[in-house]
């Protein structure tokens, strides 16, 4: 885990420890294992490929894109510096890279989090290699969130003591794995390839890949099938093409949530104290809806994706975070043994229009054991034992649902379903069977096209089939401005409400669209720069479910340029092996210099204050 104030500059030293070299079938090396994949006539840049070159995201983050920003300063010694959140920097095996974060004060305290990001490899890669990011307040000057009026009347900051000791992290990473038993072959034989998780492009699927195959597996059913017979497929990874060896996979078999690197952990608690938990889902997909075995606990939200509700904390009896989600809550039990499960609350279950496997929620009866022991003179937790309170939020994060604001800039197309809407997820095309691909609006990633973000100027996206697709926008929170009718109610208070502020946005099974808004900027903070927006299932990214975005300070007809060489290969074909060795062997290394810093007077609320009431008198024009 890596702590951090507002106001000051993070200085990261991310490694790749992969393997240059791999061992063939034939018991040769590949030579051209290390080199970056060339695009295929079939699947182009958008397929699972490049299992050993490793890029660094910091989810999360409210600042620089990284690719037009100024040098590191200073310039660190032994590998290239990027200053911001650069995802289309790779890092070579063998090779390590500087990542320098500049925090600004008016920044939102929470949880961040650090995960591999190379376009082809982040699904397989991010299993194993994620690192918390709690950004805490900066006490010389930085933005704190308690200090309004109304939280100093409330006394809120006694829940939040300076020295943190009331704190809970929960790290919940997911692990999808499986091997060919009888059970599981029969089972893909009879759903056909399950979406993202029978990824067998992954595992070994190009022909003349050096981990690739003989021929499909036959079932051990004696029928002499195959598990893919009859599947329709027609992609490169069919036929001859798949692979004999073990396979991962993210529907069936082995597929569990640990916390803090543990399954099913005890944590210790006291009855009568209040204590603050933080929960980061660092998954790749599949969803959690937390909640107790029994009532005795009593949970209020503060904050969702480091960004503070309009009124803390919401009460929620259960708690739903997509892949990718963070929430910061205040948290009290009375005395007693408690099981946090997955998947046992009747309000989200699996969507059953989608037969995929990432439309799932994880059915776990014990995610973790809380054991809150007797304190003398505790008396049994009230309904709301915290109270209320608003707090005072970043300029960024102001109210946009105003209705006399005008976006600026609204994206919406019409969709071949008929919906309208900026982000429309599809899973139409090839390569792999038809349900193994994801678009946006019927296209999968484009290097050389990017949406524009004018800073200082409103934008609303209208985004469609968020039932079952996580959309994650870069460096940039966004409100939500509409949500399906029914679902912005105090039934759902676990999940989002229309004005809440988040960075990956999901609705399980409960609706298929949201607006959402967002003011970029301004300048002196987030720079301009190339940054991306997608579906965090990410191997649907992987496969091309992925936009680019250009922010500018004013808009103009580009000339698309790509933003990185190695970004466009277009290999696939690796196995369980290679699996095994970025379980063991990926590395990121984080070694973390603070350096205090004044930031300059125009990163101050004044200035964005400033930029964002523009934006609004120029949107209503008053």
């Amino acid at each position: 885990m890596i702590r951090h104030v507002q106001g000051d500059t993070l200085r990261l030293r991310v490694c790749n420890n992969l393997t240059a070299h791999m061992e063939t079938t034939t018991g040769k090396f590949d030579p051209d294992y290390a080199k970056h994949t060339q695009p295929m006539t079939s699947g182009g840049i958008s397929v699972f490929k490049d299992i050993n070159i490793l890029a660094n995201h910091l989810h999360g983050f409210y600042g620089s894109m990284g690719t037009d920003s100024p040098p590191c300063d200073p310039m660190p010694e032994g590998g290239p510096c990027y200053r911001g959140d650069n995802i289309f920097a790779d890092i070579e095996p063998g090779q390590c890279a500087y990542y320098q974060y500049d925090f600004p004060r008016i920044a939102s305290p929470g949880a961040l989090w650090l995960h591999p990001h190379h376009h082809g490899s982040s699904s397989v890669q991010t299993h194993t290699a994620t690192v918390p990011v709690l950004l805490d307040v900066n006490p010389s000057g930085g933005l704190d969130p308690l200090s309004s009026d109304s939280c100093m009347a409330a006394n809120m900051k006694r829940f939040f003591p300076a020295d943190n000791s009331n704190e809970i992290i929960l790290h919940m990473q997911s692990f999808m794995f499986a091997v060919y038993t009888e059970a599981s072959q029969n089972i893909q034989n009879a759903t056909g390839p399950i979406d993202d998780g029978y990824i067998t492009n992954v595992v070994g699927a190009l022909p003349g890949d050096a981990l690739c195959c003989s021929g499909p597996e036959k079932l051990d059913d004696g029928s002499g099938g195959t598990t893919w017979e009859n599947s329709g497929d027609t992609g490169p990874d069919a036929g001859d093409s798949f692979s004999k060896l073990p396979f991962y996979t993210s529907g069936v078999n082995a597929d569990f949530v640990t916390v803090n690197g543990a399954y099913q952990p005890v944590i210790n608690m006291e009855a009568g104290k209040v204590y603050r938990w933080m929960i980061i889902e660092a998954a790749i997909m599949k969803w959690v809806h937390l909640g107790f075995d029994k009532p005795g606990c009593v949970m209020g939200i503060v904050s969702r994706d480091a960004n503070y509700l309009h009124t803390i904390p919401r009460l929620a009896e259960s708690l739903v975070l997509v892949a990718a989600n963070r929430i910061e809550l205040l948290i009290k039990c009375d005395a007693g043994t408690y099981q946090l499960q997955s998947g046992t609350n009747k309000t989200f279950t699996q969507d059953p229009g989608c037969g995929s496997s990432h439309c799932d929620v994880y059915q776990q009866p014990i995610v973790a054991t809380i054991e809150v022991a007797e304190t003398p003179g505790a008396l049994p937790t009230p309904a709301d034992p915290f109270g209320s309170c608003t707090p005072a939020l970043p300029p960024y994060l102001q109210d946009l649902r105003d209705p006399f604001l005008t976006a600026a800039h609204r994206n919406e197309i019409v969709p071949s379903t008929g919906n309208t809407g900026l982000m429309n997820f599809t899973n139409p095309q090839e390569p792999g069977p038809p349900s193994s691909a994801c678009a946006l609006n019927g296209m999968t990633y484009q290097d050389m096209n990017a949406m524009q973000e004018i800073i200082g100027e409103l934008h609303e996206l209208s985004l469609w089939n968020i039932n079952v697709h996580p959309y994650h926008h870069h460096t940039q929170p966004f409100q939500i401005i509409s949500l399906p009718d029914g679902v912005d109610s105090d039934l759902n208070n676990g999940s989002w409400r229309v004005g809440d502020w988040a960075d990956t946005l999901e609705l399980p099974n409960i609706g298929f669209q949201a607006i959402v808004r967002w003011i970029p900027g301004p300048v002196e903070i987030t720079g301009t720069g190339y940054a991306v927006l997608h579906c965090h299932i990410l191997p649907h990214e992987d496969e091309g479910c992925m936009m680019k975005t250009h922010l500018l300070e004013k808009a103009y007809m580009p000339d698309p340029k790509p933003t990185g060489a190695h970004s466009q290969g277009g290999k696939a074909g690796l196995t369980i092996m290679v699996l095994v060795l970025v379980v063991g062997l990926i590395g990121v290394p984080v070694v973390l210099y603070k350096k205090k810093k004044a930031r300059k007077a125009a990163e101050n609320d004044a200035l964005m204050s400033t930029q964002y009431e523009a934006a609004r008198t120029q949107s209503t024009g008053v």
